[in-house]
């Protein structure tokens, strides 16, 4: 407040006070005219508004009986690999007692190979479900 009593008084000074005043304003314009970030996306949930409130219960019980479906059909899908490993595993047994015990076949190695494929599998499903 000081400054600009001195400023009005000094009669040199008064058009460089304005001149300053001006082109400041733009600038304390812009500041106050930012937009803050935008906010991140909320992720869509099945049966839930982006606002967390629940959707439609007819909605949210066919995504529940969707749910249920997969989890079971994977669980089959289990079942049925881990049978076909058992299958494996049992015939590699068969293959490597019938071997030489210096020199293995080809056909052997082909097949751990497959059951190693296998367990790989089974083991990301059940880790996919949990």
């Amino acid at each position: 407040m000081q400054i600009i009593m001195r400023i009005t008084k000094t009669p040199d000074l008064l058009p460089i006070a304005f001149t300053a005043l001006i082109l400041c304003l733009p600038v304390a314009a812009r500041a106050q005219q930012q937009t803050p970030p935008p906010t991140p996306p909320v992720p869509m949930v099945p049966g839930v508004n982006p606002n967390g409130t629940e959707q439609d219960p007819a909605l949210r019980h066919m995504t529940e009986q969707m749910s249920m479906r997969r989890n079971t059909q994977r669980q089959q899908q289990i079942v049925s690999d881990t049978a076909h490993l058992l299958q494996l595993a049992q015939q590699l047994n068969d293959d490597v007692s019938k071997s030489d015990k210096d020199q293995l076949s080809l056909s052997v190695v082909k097949d751990a190979d497959e059951i190693e494929k296998l367990a790989k599998s089974i083991k990301e499903k059940m880790r996919d479900g949990s």
